[in-house]
């Protein structure tokens, strides 16, 4: 069977879970292609796939920073307060603008290369609505569980691109989604009205350790509990030169009796890092987190999707730092199931953040209950029998 994976134009939306699920089902004998923007094909070609290039493809970056394109549901600039992805927003920028973008470029690319299913993730509608179009089988990798889809606004601006490609309006918010949707945490991460009937869920696969940890974290000392302190691949290079929220970071660890590694972020040399430094905490510029967080005792983080199911994986409680997008939403609903607390960006600075980290180490229920979610995890099918599952239910 010829299989294109779509994803968005960012590592984060690519990386993680697209790659691996074509990896699985060019294994398993199909013939699989990747279409993306160029920002990231090289990624694609890394990995041993054709590359589709969208040219056209837009970055979230590049929308949401353009008043022109999203007016009042433009979001404030990352870095000084925590602002959420609204329903406007996630409507007019990612269904839209980027999806109606993604899929008339896309319909031009499968021309030329016609697949038999097209498997997306989630916060990408290019895909969607080619595959509409040409009436062709599609399914989802679910990366944004907590992503506001069912709201009208959302219906509105989906139906909206729906119809400037020619397509009938739907009245199921669902719709997008309905066919096969593939998830990579447990059902009970998910909202209850969110949970839809004949959704799959699946365990991601365990981290491919090629490299041995960096020696000098693995060094370090260990006679205190470890916390890991990372803010992603995108969230470090939008907030500045010197990220105010990670000089808060290294304060509040220094101040309590933990060992604790700071990723920078990748573009970032700790020798020449100018903001705050202390005597327990190692400063990284990336770290092999699915690896480290097993051994962690807690794990600060900005509450990107993919960071908040390793964590989940490792049972590893979290102090969430939120800072935009769906990240608000991920946090509260770390806490609302009490595997860690959520602490918004323009709170770090002030002790809460020290105190926080703190209590997530200190009071058992929240190591008890992400374990919990842990074996929720481990129960769940591997994640190749996706494989065999969204052919068949696509048919």
């Amino acid at each position: 069977m010829r299989i294109v994976l779509t994803a968005q134009p960012a590592y984060s939306h690519l990386v993680p879970l697209v790659l691996p699920v074509a990896e699985l089902a060019r294994r398993a004998g199909h013939e699989v292609a990747v279409a993306t923007g160029p920002a990231v094909a090289g990624h694609v070609e890394r990995a041993g796939f054709p590359a589709l290039v969208v040219p056209d493809a837009l970055t979230a970056g590049e929308v949401m920073r353009d008043p022109s394109v999203m007016g009042a549901a433009r979001p404030a600039p990352p870095g000084r307060a925590t602002t959420g992805v609204t329903p406007e927003m996630f409507g007019r920028g990612f269904v839209e603008v980027m999806g109606g973008r993604f899929a008339h470029g896309l319909l031009d690319v499968l021309a030329g290369w016609k697949p038999e299913l097209l498997l997306r993730e989630s916060t990408e509608f290019g895909g969607y609505l080619a595959a509409e179009r040409l009436g062709l089988a599609h399914g989802t990798l679910d990366i944004a569980p907590m992503a506001p889809l069912a709201h009208p606004l959302v219906l509105d601006q989906l139906n909206a691109a729906r119809r400037r490609l020619g397509l009938a309006a739907v009245e199921d918010p669902w719709h997008p989604l309905r066919g096969f949707r593939a998830a990579v945490v447990p059902e009970e991460f998910y909202p209850p009205a969110a949970r839809l009937a004949g959704a799959r869920y699946y365990r991601a696969p365990a981290p491919a350790v090629d490299e041995p940890l960096d020696a000098a974290i693995a060094e370090l000392p260990g006679d205190r509990p470890l916390v890991l302190a990372s803010l992603g691949s995108n969230a470090p290079r939008m907030l500045g030169e010197r990220p105010a929220l990670l000089d808060a970071i290294i304060t509040a660890l220094a101040e309590l009796p933990v060992t604790a590694v700071v990723a920078l972020g990748a573009d970032r040399d700790p020798a020449a890092w100018p903001g705050a430094r202390a005597a327990n905490v190692h400063l990284t510029s990336f770290v092999q987190q699915r690896a480290l967080l097993p051994a962690c005792d807690v794990f600060v983080t900005h509450g990107g999707f993919n960071g908040v199911r390793e964590s989940l994986a490792a049972g590893t409680p979290m102090v969430v730092l939120p800072i935009f997008a769906e990240q608000p939403a991920n946090a509260d609903r770390v806490a609302e199931l009490g595997a860690g607390l959520r602490l918004d960006i323009e709170r770090a600075a002030s002790g809460a953040l020290r105190d926080a980290v703190e209590r997530v180490r200190t009071d058992p229920r929240f190591r008890a209950r992400a374990g919990r979610l842990q074996r929720a995890a481990l129960a769940l099918p591997p994640l190749d029998r996706i494989v065999e599952d969204a052919p068949a239910l696509l048919g």
